[in-house]
Order: structure tokens, then C-alpha cells, then sequence
């Protein structure tokens, strides 16, 4: 396995272009339907990683929206 060197400064700043580009709802609500309880989970991992928790709960609210009964995030 490859361990990547970590600079904090450029990391700092793909971290914060991360959470602006997928953090908008309207986007959220347009794709996160359409993944599958991993990908959702993976993609709000990464947002709660860097202190984005609302951008991660709005994409798991958006898919859990369309989930289907037995999915993860399916709500009653």
C-alpha cells in the first residue's frame, strides 16, 4: 500500500474544495437518491472527516429520501 506524504496547507485547501463543491443541497438531493448506501456513506465520511456534519447529514437525508425498505438509511 501507498502511503500518500501529507502537507497540511494544500491538504487544508482540497479538504475545503471538497466540502464546497459537494456540500450544496440541491446537489445532494439530485444525486445522493441515486447511490447506494456505501457510496452515501463513504461520501458523508469524508465530510464528517474534515468537520462538514451538515453537508454529511443532507447527503444521507437525500438518499435515505428514495432508500427502499431494508436499505440502510430507509426511514419509516
Amino acid at each position: 500500500m501507498n502511503t500518500p506524504t501529507i502537507v497540511a496547507s494544500s491538504d487544508a485547501a482540497a479538504a475545503a474544495r471538497f466540502v464546497d463543491v459537494f456540500a450544496a443541497a440541491d446537489f445532494a438531493g439530485d444525486v445522493g437518491p441515486r447511490m447506494t448506501c456505501t457510496e452515501v456513506d463513504a461520501l458523508a465520511g469524508m465530510h464528517r472527516a474534515v468537520g462538514a456534519d451538515t453537508a454529511a447529514n443532507t447527503w444521507v437525508t437525500a438518499h435515505a429520501a428514495e432508500d427502499h425498505e431494508g436499505d440502510d438509511h430507509h426511514q419509516a
